[in-house]
């Protein structure tokens, strides 16, 4: 039987991802520069040594474009993500800093903790390194807690790699692959507010002018005009995520982003007349959160 996976590649433009990909699919390597736009998928199929015997593992791999205003579309990609692969371009320290301030908080505000494997990309560039491999691992070992106790010997949760020469790559996905097949599902954080929200009626604040009691009456308010309770939950963990919305401590003006961006979505499924009406009615919660 294989086993399929969905993973990502994530980093700033030019650091090397779809290079990454190239090299550990096709073992192919392109000097030239092409920007990914969009996303696109590549799949892998590769063994996971066991104890008796390997696992048959199929990897979707995707590559999507690696600039931070397009956080639509990295959150649509983000959803059913099992892992991913964060990269740093070696010879530049601000896709290093990029990983943290922008890529590992917004993929794990999606999806949650997830398994991640940490490279620092162009290690053949050793002329004009601008980080060491210390800051990264360092990265690397904040967000894996946990993942580093099924990682088997022999491999890493942090690389430095060459996609020019095929430095680690291997290493580096087989490393993911290994995680991600034997990660046990973390719960996710929006879907726990969502189950106990819609399926036990149960809000942590009945008073709409506290943020908290706002994000639950726009939350409940949502569910309820759905019957595919799954693509609800899809919808929801998207939008909430793209207007930066943290669940446990939200503030006004993420929720009235919110409330924007599930009206956006409802329109490609309702009529206009009852998007407009449903803003309407969630606007006036947001709006009228005291802070």
């Amino acid at each position: 039987m294989v086993v399929k996976k969905k993973i990502v590649l994530l980093g700033d433009s030019a650091v090397g991802k779809t290079s990454l990909i190239r090299r550990y699919v096709f073992d192919q390597f392109e000097d030239t520069y092409i920007a990914t736009i969009g996303s696109k998928v590549t799949k892998k199929e590769l063994k996971i040594p066991q104890s008796r015997k390997s696992a048959n593992l199929k990897l979707m791999i995707w590559d999507l474009i690696g600039r931070e205003g397009y956080q639509g579309l990295h959150a649509r990609t983000f959803v059913g993500v099992d892992g991913a692969i964060l990269v740093a371009d070696i010879t530049r320290r601000e896709t290093l800093l990029s990983l943290e301030r922008y890529w590992v908080p917004f993929l794990i505000k999606v999806v949650g903790d997830v398994p991640m494997v940490f490279t620092c990309n162009k290690s053949d560039l050793k002329d004009d390194f601008e980080f060491d491999y210390d800051e990264i691992e360092e990265i690397a070992s904040k967000y894996n807690k946990g993942f580093n106790e099924i990682i088997p010997e022999g491999l890493e949760l942090c690389f430095t790699t060459s996609a020019k020469f095929g430095s680690n790559v291997e290493s580096a996905f087989q490393s993911l692959g290994h995680l991600v097949l034997h990660n046990k599902e973390v719960m996710d954080p929006i879907k726990e507010l969502y189950d106990s929200l819609v399926a036990t009626g149960i809000r942590r604040n009945a008073d709409n002018t506290t943020p908290v009691g706002a994000l639950d009456a726009v939350i409940v308010d949502f569910c309820e005009g759905f019957d595919d309770s799954r693509m609800a939950m899809l919808i929801l963990r998207q939008e909430l995520a793209r207007a930066g919305i943290d669940i446990n401590n939200p503030r006004k003006k993420d929720i009235l982003k919110a409330v924007e961006y599930l009206a956006e979505a409802e329109n490609e499924f309702k009529d206009n007349k009852i998007v407009i009406s449903n803003l309407k009615r969630r606007m006036e919660w947001a709006e009228g959160v005291k802070e």
